[in-house]
């Protein structure tokens, strides 16, 4: 089947809502204005309630929210607004983000670094908790059927964030079921900083790189759809560090092409 961005469906599998548009907004937009119908699922966007972690206390904090908004329905918001600009429809999943989740000791799964926005996540496999693996991979498979794409997309989990690793590994067991196309894009804006390339599970393995060179037109959509990111552009961007700059210079290091571009592997199943 084809790898092409020009298929009619195509699904991307978000781990959390702006990755997909940070990472491959271009991209979607292109796809969208080409006539393909682009669902974007985002899979750990449910509704936390207080008691939070400390970190997440923090992050609502950097994001601009007071302890009495709800930040998970303002992300989510936030999300509908910048893919509506991409042309793409939304899924929302039900699952909390690791900064609200608790081992099974009790401790909570994500600490802040002292000083810094940084988080602590310890290094866990995404088989740690088969019971929510199994859920997501459920969740997953779910819009798989509902939207019958003709291509799948989702992150490469480079950062090695438990969410993004948990989202790749599910939607690359869907994809081989269901005998579906499947392309990971490079995790922005974690590549700026670390480039790497994805580490996959066992019966998987990276195709050659695509480095897929864009109109300015759909770079400037791309980063009008992530200003409406508010919260999360207090943390990527402002006077002392310029998100677009910086995805802008990626983009020209990573690639021999002019202008901008956004970096995918094909999977193939092994």
């Amino acid at each position: 089947m084809s790898q092409d961005l020009h298929t009619g469906r195509i699904v991307a599998i978000s781990p959390h809502l702006d990755d997909a548009v940070l990472s491959f907004g271009a991209g979607l937009a292109r796809a969208t204005r080409d006539g393909a119908k682009v669902t974007v699922h985002t899979v750990f966007a449910g509704t936390a309630v207080a008691p939070f972690s400390p970190a997440a206390d923090r992050l609502h904090s950097i994001w601009g929210f007071s302890p009495e908004q709800d930040a998970s329905l303002h992300r989510r918001n936030e999300d509908i607004a910048a893919l509506g600009h991409l042309g793409a429809e939304y899924r929302h999943g039900r699952f909390l983000d690791a900064i609200y989740r608790k081992l099974p000791d009790g401790r909570w799964l994500a600490d802040h670094v002292p000083g810094r926005q940084k988080l602590a996540i310890g290094e866990l496999s995404p088989q740690s908790d088969p019971e929510l693996f199994s859920a997501v991979k459920d969740d997953i498979e779910a819009v798989v059927e509902e939207c019958e794409p003709t291509l799948i997309l989702t992150c490469g989990a480079i950062s090695g964030h438990i969410d993004n690793k948990i989202a790749r590994d599910a939607t690359l067991l869907v994809a081989r079921d269901k005998g579906i196309p499947v392309r990971l894009w490079e995790d922005l804006p974690h590549a700026l900083f670390a480039p790497d390339t994805p580490e996959l599970p066992e019966g998987f393995q990276l195709g050659p790189p695509i480095h897929a060179s864009v109109e300015p037109d759909l770079r400037t959509r791309k980063f009008e759809a992530l200003r409406r990111y508010p919260s999360q552009m207090l943390m990527l961007h402002g006077p002392d560090k310029d998100l677009f700059a910086q995805l802008d210079g990626h983009a020209r290091k990573s690639s021999a092409q002019p202008g901008y571009g956004e970096l995918t592997w094909p999977v193939v199943s092994r």
